[in-house]
């Protein structure tokens, strides 16, 4: 099968050969992820973008949603922090502000080279669009004003809320647009976890972001594509509702977060994962017995012999304290044991 039909098969549970890889780092990826680009009217650097490269904003820089960073690495440590947000309060700055534009030239350059390559190499392409709503909403307003804003401003929330739907919506076009079926998936992101619970009420999260979601990924999906959610921390709560808008792939990087026994046992079979090796609990300590207890573990368990997993790597290493040798070991294990015509050992 080529990874392009290991994948569909995959998260269609129709029986691929093997479980699926994201392990670009490492060159072994069944999967092309692609990083939309800083329109032209901004953009410092010449030539033409690989949209194959994640774009981190520098330390100190201000982005076109009006967000400075910190950022203390060169990316090795991840994508920074947000520290200065543009919409202060409600009457004068969020009256003024000016959201950027969605179709704005230069957001897909490098788009054709980037399917040019997915093609020969047979890969399932997926297009991240990073930062969704609630993540995209706290960066410009700020994570403790959005959380008070949830019931004390919900109106003026919502109508944030719906700008930030329809940007989504107008990039899932653009993507089905240019990509003319070349772009298998897209991958929305929206870290709703804490180490023990969602950061707001289920009830909360049903009432004002559910119905959202379902316009995006219903529309996405009308577009021929797949939908890939990633969404770090304990989700358990909203995991049956993934599963109800349609979610296809959840992308999970601390299993053991989750409960990898509970987790197996409810959703084995109804929805795919795009999971990592625990990197809280478990890459970290560089004990392969581990490491590879939790790869065959999350094979048996969260999988099917029909499929179900893709197995992700973390390339943050240094932000997780994790040696580059796990790193690798985790793939040689998914890679020993995620034969799927034989049982793991």
């Amino acid at each position: 099968m080529t990874s392009y039909e290991i994948v569909k098969a995959t998260v269609d549970f129709t029986g691929p050969t093997r479980i699926a890889l994201k392990y670009p780092t490492l060159g072994a990826g069944d999967i092309m992820r692609l990083f939309l680009q800083k329109p032209i009217a901004i953009r410092e650097e010449s030539g033409t973008p690989d949209m194959r490269k994640k774009v981190v904003m520098a330390h100190g820089e201000r982005d076109e949603w009006g967000t400075i960073w910190e950022n203390m690495g060169d990316g090795a440590l991840g994508l920074g922090q947000p520290v200065e947000c543009p919409i202060k309060d409600w009457e004068e700055s969020y009256a003024n502000y000016q959201m950027p534009d969605p179709l704005a030239e230069g957001r897909f350059d490098g788009l054709e080279e980037a399917l040019a390559i997915a093609q020969k190499e047979q890969k399932w392409v997926q297009l991240n669009s990073q930062y969704c709503m609630f993540e995209r909403m706290h960066h410009i307003r700020g994570f403790e004003n959005t959380l008070m804003d949830l019931y004390t401003e919900r109106e003026h929330l919502e109508e944030m809320l719906d700008s930030l739907l329809d940007y989504q919506m107008k990039l899932a076009q653009q993507a089905y647009e240019l990509g003319r079926g070349r772009i298998h998936a897209i991958e929305i992101s929206d870290d709703w976890g804490t180490q023990n619970n969602l950061m707001i009420s289920p009830v909360l999260w049903r009432e004002i972001f559910k119905p959202r979601y379902k316009v995006l990924i219903d529309q996405i999906h009308a577009y021929g594509m797949y939908v890939d959610f990633h969404s770090c921390g304990k989700i358990n709560d909203i995991l049956d509702d993934f599963v109800e808008l349609g979610v296809d792939i959840v992308n999970i990087h601390q299993p053991n977060t989750l409960g990898i026994d509970e987790i197996g046992e409810r959703y084995a079979g109804k929805i795919a994962f795009d999971v990592a090796v625990d990197i809280q609990e478990t890459l970290p300590t560089g004990d392969k017995a581990k490491i590879e207890k939790e790869v065959i573990d999350l094979i048996t368990k969260w999988g099917t012999p029909k499929g179900g997993i893709i197995a992700a790597e973390y390339r943050f290493l240094k932000a997780i304290g994790a040696t580059q040798e796990s790193f690798e070991y985790s793939l040689e294990c998914f890679q020993k044991h995620g034969i799927l015509d034989k049982d793991p050992k």
